[in-house]
């Protein structure tokens, strides 16, 4: 990855602070290379001679791609990063709160090995997994699913039902989706459009016995009616990767409910999926350097060809 750079005589400045000290550093910079920091407007605007934004991921909500649009600086992103390693953690995610595997675990560890009551698991095989959204993160649910003998239904208001129809799920609206769900997956992107999409209004819709997996963006669940969702015994489990607030705050009420399974946003957090972003991202900062047009542009309009 530095090579790359440094071979078109490129010079490498790291940064991690605020904003006032990320524009001290990156004011006068070619390029930016973003994982995690929020680049909002106002740094945007006052951004010298960026010629382009390349995010470590898919993503692209910690970015203001109108405000990079407005000033003509191309946003770059990797659609294709850890589809696959996603993918596993929502079908881990779903396996465990099926099978409660947390809390058999956690009986084993109290020296109740068949003691005691033994928690009901969920027969996968025959269930409808249910998917909000439908890119390559959500086709390679609906195949683990698939071959798991489940009934896969997904909705995607970008996709024809004859696109969703090819991957072998079933087409359905949104309201559908939720009522039908024994598993329901979220694979939207963050958009203000999409934000709580899941609210108090919407679980309504959800089957009390459903299951709901989220290893997209925290933001697409309104958590406050998400615990009072499992609190009234309205909604059975969640499997949780992502949150609103990462980390957590210790008071979180999710925290202390047992009917619900997490993991740390840390899905692709293997090493050839994290080798495949850097270089990926990498390659779009040198293809823009260089006078060329990256491989995959979120705002495509600014770059002309």
């Amino acid at each position: 990855m530095r090579a790359q750079l440094e071979d078109l005589g490129a010079r490498i400045v790291h940064f991690a602070g605020t904003a006032d000290k990320f524009l001290e550093e990156a004011a006068d910079a070619d390029a930016i290379l973003n994982a995690d920091f929020l680049i909002t407007a106002p740094i945007i605007g006052a951004l010298r001679r960026c010629r382009v934004i390349s995010r470590f991921g898919i993503g692209v909500d910690n970015i203001d791609v109108a405000a990079a649009t407005a000033r003509g600086i191309p946003v770059a992103n990797v659609p294709d990063f850890c589809a696959e390693e996603v993918a596993n953690r929502a079908f881990t995610l779903l396996l465990a709160c099926a099978c409660q595997l947390v809390q058999l675990d956690h009986n084993v560890r109290a020296g109740a090995w068949r003691g005691g009551a033994v928690p009901e698991t969920v027969q996968i095989e025959g269930q409808i997994l249910g998917l909000v959204g439908f890119g390559r993160i959500a086709r390679a649910v609906a195949r683990r699913g698939q071959a798991f003998g489940m009934k896969v239904i997904a909705h995607d208001p970008y996709l024809t039902p004859s696109a969703i129809e090819q991957e072998g799920a079933s087409p359905a609206t949104f309201e559908e989706v939720l009522s039908k769900s024994d598993f329901l997956s979220l694979h939207a992107p963050l958009t203000p459009q999409t934000r709580h999409l899941i609210s108090a209004e919407t679980l309504r819709l959800v089957k009390p016995s459903a299951v709901l997996i989220n290893t997209a963006r925290g933001g697409l669940i309104d958590e406050q009616a998400l615990v009072q969702a499992l609190r009234e015994q309205r909604l059975a489990r969640a499997g949780l990767e992502v949150l609103e607030r990462e980390p957590p705050l210790k008071d979180n009420p999710l925290l202390s409910m047992d009917r619900v399974v997490f993991t740390p946003h840390s899905a692709a957090h293997t090493r050839k999926a994290l080798e495949r972003v850097r270089e990926a991202a990498v390659d779009a900062v040198v293809r823009v350097l260089r006078g060329e047009r990256p491989l995959h542009i979120v705002n495509p309009s600014v770059l002309p060809g």
